[in-house]
C-alpha cells in the first residue's frame, strides 16, 4: 500500500501530493495523464543533477599523454581526418601553436563534422574518443541508429566567454573547445539541442545521456541544464579549473 512515509519528495513535490497522484492514476483514469506527466518530468529533471566532484574525478578519462605540439596520435593513427594548420596567433592571446581543421571522426562508424572543427589536438582526440566510446553506443541503445554527422555550432572563435565585453578569454579563443548544436542519424533524422533536449522521448533521453557522459572526457561541459547561454548547444572544453587544474564543471 502506498503511504507518504515510503515516498521521497522530488523537486518540491510533497510526499502527500506524489501519493495522491499515484493513487489517482489507479483510481481515477481521468487524472492518469496528469500524474504521469508530473512524475515523468521529475524523472527527467533528475537527469540534470550535477554529479559530485569525487564522482567526476573518479570517472575522468584523461587526454593521451603522448600528445605534443608536433604529434597528434589520433590524427596519425587515422582516427581523425584532419589537416594540420599553420600556427595561429591573434590579438588577446587567441590562437594556438598547433591547430587542426577536422572534417571526420572514425570509430564505430565514420562521423562527419559540419562545418569542420578548428581545434587543438587535445580537444580533437578527446572528442573522437567520446563519440566512439559513448555517443555511438548510446545512439544505438536509445535510437537504434548510429550518428553520421555532428552539427558543430562553434569551434575556434577569438572572443570572450559568452561574447560578453570585459569577460575572460573563451576557451574557443584557444582552440580548446567545441560546441555541438545537433546530430544526424543514419536514417536521416536530425536531433537538435534546442528542440529535443527537454523532450521525454528517446531523443531527449539520449541527448541528456551524452551530455552527462561528456563530463568524463572534458573538464567543462555545459548544456541547457547549465545556464541561459547554452540553451541550444552543448559546450565542451578542456580548461584548467581550480588550484590544481583538475576541477571539473559538469552542467
Amino acid at each position: 500500500m502506498l503511504d507518504a512515509a515510503s515516498v521521497k519528495p522530488i523537486f518540491g513535490l510533497s510526499r502527500e501530493l506524489i501519493v495522491r497522484l499515484l493513487k489517482a492514476r489507479v483510481a481515477k483514469p481521468v487524472f492518469s495523464v496528469l500524474a504521469l506527466s508530473i512524475l515523468g518530468a521529475c524523472v527527467g529533471l533528475m537527469e540534470f543533477d550535477t554529479p559530485d566532484q569525487s564522482v567526476l574525478q573518479a570517472e575522468a578519462i584523461l587526454p593521451d599523454p603522448s600528445i605534443t605540439l608536433t604529434s597528434c596520435p589520433a590524427v596519425e593513427a587515422g582516427l581523425v581526418r584532419a589537416n594540420f594548420l599553420p600556427p595561429l596567433e591573434e590579438k588577446g592571446a587567441c590562437g594556438h601553436p598547433a591547430p587542426f581543421s577536422a572534417s571526420h571522426v572514425m570509430g564505430n562508424g565514420e562521423i562527419s563534422l559540419v562545418p569542420e572543427a578548428k581545434v587543438n589536438c587535445v580537444i580533437l582526440s578527446q572528442f573522437q574518443r567520446y563519440l566512439s566510446e559513448q555517443v555511438q553506443p548510446l545512439a544505438m541503445e536509445h535510437l537504434g541508429q548510429p550518428v553520421v554527422q555532428v552539427d558543430v555550432a562553434a569551434s575556434y572563435s577569438c572572443r570572450t566567454r559568452n561574447g560578453k565585453r570585459g569577460a575572460k578569454l573563451s576557451e574557443h579563443g584557444r582552440m580548446n573547445a567545441i560546441d555541438v548544436a545537433g546530430l544526424r542519424l543514419a536514417d536521416g533524422r536530425r536531433l537538435t539541442i534546442k528542440e529535443d533536449w527537454k523532450s521525454f522521448s528517446s531523443e531527449g533521453t539520449f541527448l541528456r545521456a551524452i551530455n552527462r557522459q561528456a563530463c568524463r572526457y572534458f573538464t567543462t561541459v555545459i548544456g541547457p541544464g547549465g545556464d541561459a547561454y547554452h540553451q541550444d548547444h552543448l559546450h565542451m572544453d578542456h580548461a584548467s579549473h581550480g588550484r590544481t587544474g583538475k576541477w571539473r564543471v559538469c552542467q
